[in-house]
Order: C-alpha cells, then structure tokens, then sequence
C-alpha cells in the first residue's frame, strides 16, 4: 500500500525527520560491514585504495567462500556496489544479506565504499584513533560522474591486480546502478574488464520515478537552493556517532514506529521487516552524500533523462562544448548485463526500467518482480530477499555462461 495522499504534508514529514535525524550527536560508532562480516563468522581483510583525482577508498574483502574460511578456498571476485546514502553495510546486514550468500556460493567477495561514505569516509575524515570527525577534510565537489569514472575504474583495477584475475563480476544495487552505467558508458573500455553485470533496481534517468522522490521534481527549485548551501547531506558533524544515537533512541518502544515510518518514507511502501533489521538500517543509513551527487540526481528527475551533470550554460560551453549538457551514451554498455527490478518499486518504476532495457546493447536476462509487495529497499532489506532475490543472483553468477 503507498503511503503518499499529501505530497506537501508528506515533503515537510521528510524534512522534519531528516532534520531530526541530523542534528543528533554523541561519542559512539556507527553499523560498520567490518564489524557485521566478523560477527557473522567470515574472514576479512581491508583494503586502501586511492583514486586517480586523489580521493582515498576503503574496500571490504570477504576472500573465502564458507563460514570461517572452509578450506581456504578464494573464489571469483564480485564487486558489490551499494545505493544512494548508503555504505557497504547494506549489504551485510544478516545472515541473509548478499555479501554473505556470495561468499558461501564460493565466491570472493568485494564491498566499495564510494568517495565520502562508509570505509571510505572513516579513512578520510579522521586524522587518526579517537580523533574528532573532519567532514571538511575532503572537497565534497563530486557527483555519481566522479564515483563512476574514478572510483569504480580504480577499485576494478584494484581488485584485478590483487586476485589475479582478468575479469570480475559486478553488482549494482540503485546509485550502484548508476555508478556502473556512467563508469562502462564513460570508461567503455572496462566493459572487456567485466564477466557480468547485474543491475538491480536500476537507477537511470527518474522520469516516471513516483513518491517519495516524486515530490523532489514538484519542488525542485526550492531544493536546489537549499542543496547549494551544504557541501554534503544530511548534515552532521560527526555521523559515525549520530548513528549509533539515533539506533539507541530507536530502541526506545515510543520512538520506534517514527522509525519505521521513515524507512517506509523512504521507499514509498510499507513491508514486512523484523526489528533489528528496523534497528540496522537507522545505523547506517542515511550516509552522508555530496549535494553535488544530489543535484545531479534531481537534475535526473526534472529533465527526465540520463545525462551528464548540468553547470549551467556557460559551465557547460567550457566542459562540454555545449550549452547544454550531453546524455550518458549507453549504447557503449557491451558487458552481458542482467536486470533486476520490481512492480512495486516506485523510484525505480517499471517505465524507466524498460527504458534502460531499450538502450543496452548486450541484455541477457529481466528479472522481473510482480506477485509479491517489493519496493526499494525490499532488495537489501527484505526478510525474504534471499529466497526472492539473492539465491537468483547466485545462480545467475556461478551457471549462467554469456
């Protein structure tokens, strides 16, 4: 059921609970995927990675398939790419999570932290242990463009150098799904780099996107002025401690249907999900993110196509040699790709999907959910996602032969 009549009620009940959210501080941390892939019995390792305009990366590496390491076995690597103010923790939330599916299918397991986020945010941000946050140590002058054409490029070869391999897989899930687009369409040569693509809830050019981020379109003047006065958002000082607070203040049984109720915002749909996933989530989630990325994506959702970032005329004559910008050509996309996207998924509605179907050139399988209630965050979040989706993806990796 969608929870959207009032769109100017349900703008200001996203904007008061985010701004709750973020004001919030406190000495602790936040749900790191290090501390939940040891927790969950798997080995790990930690990787620095530095980009080629200079900003340092973090990767999570799970290198064994089985618990505890069976056999010591290192599989075929897969990069799993996260969404928008996301980390790599949503992909090792429980024992369900993708991360650990892929791992116990064999495989070895890479998560990306794209620039300002998760790992490799805490590697950016603090001078050392027990240091206060430096949020501004970074420049926040940076959209999905950059995480594509820089960090996925540096993180594949990365990954490359390290195994062995000539070839991985990748996974995108949302803005994983954008960073994948415009780093093969910008970068078409890392197409030969790839084995396969799977793109899930793939976020492209928002044009029939319905609520929450539907809203975001009617007022989307009013946001862009507010988004040109932070370098990234939400905004806090410290949000590796305002997680752990606001998990803290979750527990508390009055606070706990606030919530869930923004998790529901979120996504536009109400599901089933256990407690602690409930709990989880708020730890991590929302992940600081450059306004810069934000902007983009609203320019996304006005315009109503895939193309680059719009700095206006001027800004554009000297990037572009236009006065307007271009859009991605996913026609250069060649790597075999898989789609997988639902019905009830209404940021990622079944329109845009097709859309993208349309435009890339190498498809070989949709994976199309409509008999079960699934909306975005159901892909990570779901108690049934590895049985709805993960297990596909599994099989998908190790048996399909492009």
């Amino acid at each position: 059921m969608l929870l959207f009549n009032c769109p100017e009620k349900c703008l200001l009940t996203v904007i008061s609970l985010t701004v709750t959210i973020c004001t919030m501080c406190d000495h602790a941390t936040c749900l790191e995927s290090s501390k939940q892939i040891k927790l969950f019995g798997y080995p790990l390792e930690t990787y620095q990675v530095w980009t080629r305009d200079n900003y340092l990366l973090g990767l999570e590496r799970i290198p064994h398939h089985g618990k505890h390491g069976a056999n010591g076995i290192i599989g075929k690597p897969v990069l799993l790419l996260h969404g928008l103010y996301l980390s790599s923790a949503i992909f090792t939330l429980n024992n369900s999570s993708l991360s650990f599916v892929l791992s116990d299918a064999g495989f070895d397991v890479w998560l990306f932290n794209a620039r300002g986020v998760g790992l490799s945010r805490t590697l950016s941000i603090y001078n050392g242990p027990g240091s206060p946050a430096r949020m501004n140590k970074i420049s926040w002058d940076f959209s999905f463009h950059e995480m594509g054409v820089y960090d996925m490029t540096s993180t594949i070869d990365f990954v490359l150098k390290k195994t062995g391999y000539s070839k991985l897989d990748v996974l995108g899930y949302s803005l994983g799904t954008t960073i994948a687009l415009t780093c093969l369409s910008e970068r078409p040569e890392y197409n030969l780099k790839i084995n396969k693509l799977i793109l899930m809830a793939p976020t492209s050019r928002l044009k029939s996107a319905g609520m929450p981020i539907g809203l975001f379109r009617q007022f989307s003047k009013i946001i862009n002025v507010l988004l040109y006065g932070f370098n990234f958002m939400p905004y806090t000082e410290d949000p590796d401690t305002t997680y752990d607070l606001i998990r803290r203040m979750c527990t508390n049984k009055n606070v706990f249907m606030a919530c869930r109720t923004f998790i529901d915002l979120a996504q536009g749909i109400s599901l089933p999900m256990n407690n602690d996933t409930i709990l989880n989530i708020v730890s991590l989630f929302p992940q600081p993110m450059s306004t810069k990325t934000l902007r983009h994506m609203l320019q996304l959702l006005t315009h109503g196509s895939f193309r680059h970032y719009d700095y206006g005329p001027y800004g554009n004559l000297l990037r572009y040699h236009s006065i307007t910008p271009s859009n991605y050509d996913l026609s250069k996309i060649t790597a075999p790709t898989f789609i997988i996207h639902s019905k009830n998924d209404t940021l990622v509605p079944p329109e845009d999907v097709k859309w993208l179907i349309s435009q890339l050139p190498n498809i070989k399988d949709v994976y199309y959910i409509d008999k079960i209630p699934w909306g975005h965050l159901s892909f990570s979040l779901s108690p049934i996602m590895k049985q709805v989706v993960n297990s596909y993806i599994a099989n998908i990796l190790l048996n399909y032969n492009a």
